[in-house]
């Protein structure tokens, strides 16, 4: 008797309902449905559900001490900036844009990049960094190649975004700017391991995180082209702040100057209960980010003798590092987390929507590659100049108080410039972090 390979393995790995459900269907449905389960990695769905399920006790850090940052004078930073534009001059920064989320918290259906947010011009996320780019291309006579991390969910959608409006922003013959590239998904599971089903023949398939960027990156043959390209930088960037710096020259040339291969954006952290990742120094001295649900209340809370937090450095998702280091970064196994959420899906038999019932989400984070790192340096920014998440539809961390940060940091810009703006708006194009204007732009 033959033994399907494809049963064998699911039984092995405990989805012999899946087999089952397979045999009920029949033609284009049963062979799609065969497909995507010959697709995936059965044994590492097994092994993060082992690893990091319900019945997993959450290791908490240990030895966590605070790491050291930088916040140069305007003296440095010029230098920086000055060795920065000379590194882009010279093609060897490249910036990825870690864009899959929807903007249905937003209260958008769509990508979150091109959530209408009030915006003069009604620029959105998506094109404030894409001017932002080109404003680097100006001062440094090129144009630093960019990709996208799309989500299964806006992938289509964020395509064509980018197919309709960069093209004629960009000169020349650029179809491959922006790379587009999609994000890892990994098999929804239930609390015994066992995969959803979100219909008849398909799969619960849930976006596994940041952490598969590295290897996405390389699998996608971007790594490979950047590097024939002549790129040493690789800056990774989250899509939902306003005020982020894409290929930031400040920020590049201080990596150099520092000599570490990774380094990070940090903002000073005030609030013990804010809730955001740290960066920190782990028990062997390694640096990594603890995220706020991983910090005990009496370490998350501990302040030093200046009254500030002991762990002050936030995350801001802003991560520069070299494209060697991200090769290392993608032939590892990084670690599951569980997230526990009410994910659509239907028992396989009968059909019964079983929606309200929660399910497990399993996601890696990038920064967990980190403590592999020889060494990281951490620029601390200003908060005001360089952080506005759009998370919520509404009150803190809104499109209206982004709003009122990038209107507050023009109006200090316009402000040093001598000059008098209503509104006080200031195109990505005409200034990429508060340098005077070379011309005038207009929207393309």
């Amino acid at each position: 008797m033959m033994i399907d390979p494809l049963g064998e393995r699911l039984l092995r790995h405990g989805q012999d309902h899946l087999a089952d459900h397979l045999g009920t269907l029949s033609g284009a449905v049963h062979d799609a449905f065969r497909r995507e389960l010959e697709s995936v990695d059965w044994e590492r769905a097994a092994s993060m559900h082992r690893h990091a399920g319900p019945h997993v006790a959450p290791l908490l850090p240990e030895g966590l001490a605070p790491i050291p940052s930088t916040e140069p004078d305007a003296s440095q930073r010029d230098g920086f900036w000055q060795e920065g534009l000379a590194m882009l001059a010279r093609g060897e920064a490249a910036f990825v844009l870690m864009a899959g989320g929807q903007g249905s918290r937003l209260g958008f259906d769509g990508p979150k990049g091109a959530c209408p947010l009030g915006l003069p011009d009604d620029l959105v996320l998506f094109e404030v960094v894409v001017r932002r780019l080109l404003r680097l291309g100006e001062l440094s006579g090129k144009i630093p190649p960019f990709a996208v991390m799309t989500g299964p969910e806006n992938d289509a959608a964020t395509r064509e975004w980018f197919k309709d409006r960069t093209g004629p922003a960009v000169p020349g013959s650029r179809a491959s700017w922006p790379s587009l590239f999609l994000q890892s998904a990994a098999p929804a599971l239930d609390d015994d391991g066992k995969a959803l089903v979100s219909e008849s023949g398909k799969l619960a398939l849930v976006p596994d995180g940041n952490g598969g960027i590295w290897e996405r990156l390389r699998d996608a043959g971007i790594l490979d082209a950047w590097a024939a390209a002549g790129v040493k930088w690789i800056h990774v960037a989250g899509v939902d702040n306003l005020l982020s710096l894409p290929c930031d020259p400040v920020f590049l040339g201080f990596a150099k100057a520092a000599g570490h291969p990774l380094s990070c954006k940090s903002v000073l952290r005030t609030d013990p209960s804010e809730k955001v990742g740290v960066y920190v120094l782990d028990g062997d001295r390694h640096p990594r980010v603890a995220e706020y649900t991983e910090l005990p209340p009496e370490t998350a809370g501990a302040r030093a003798a200046d009254g500030l937090p002991v762990f002050r450095e936030a995350n801001i998702a802003s991560h520069l590092l070299t494209l060697d280091l991200a090769r290392s970064f993608a032939e590892q196994e990084l670690p599951w987390h569980l997230a526990r959420k009410k994910i659509p899906h239907v028992d396989p038999v009968s059909g019964h929507d079983l929606s309200d019932r929660s399910g497990c989400k399993y996601e890696r984070f990038l920064f967990d590659a980190f403590p592999s790192a020889s060494g990281m340096s951490v620029l601390r920014v200003s908060r005001a100049g360089e952080f506005a998440p759009v998370k919520n539809a509404q009150g803190v961390d809104s499109p209206q108080t982004a709003r009122e940060a990038l209107e507050n940091l023009h109006r200090s810009w316009i402000a040093a410039w001598g000059e008098h703006r209503d509104p006080p708006w200031v195109d990505p194009m005409e200034s990429f972090s508060g340098e005077r204007p070379t011309k005038t732009s207009t929207r393309s």
